[in-house]
């Protein structure tokens, strides 16, 4: 997920939030059964202090940087998580 971070902070830092990036959920929290959450592979990053078109442009700038991942926008977060392709290129799924 370190591309990511990567990613995140950078955009987030250029959308003029001068603390960067903040993660709300990794490995914590309580998600979905079969998440990539437990697995490490999947984080939520805050975006309620974003407008609508930011949360839009932030989104779809996460989704260009980082095709092999999946990119979900939520009202108060922007979950990314391994996608499938990724995932059984390493061996992750079956």
């Amino acid at each position: 997920m370190r591309p990511v971070l990567k990613i995140a902070e950078k955009l987030w830092l250029e959308n003029g939030r001068p603390e960067g990036v903040t993660v709300t959920a990794g490995l914590d929290g309580v998600h979905s059964a079969g998440s990539w959450h437990y697995y490490g592979l999947a984080v939520d990053f805050r975006t309620h202090y974003f407008d609508n078109a930011t949360k839009d442009r932030v989104a779809a700038a996460l989704k260009t940087a980082l095709p092999s991942y999946d990119i979900v926008v939520h009202s108060t977060h922007i979950h990314v998580e391994v996608g499938n392709v990724l995932a059984q290129k390493n061996g992750l799924l079956t």
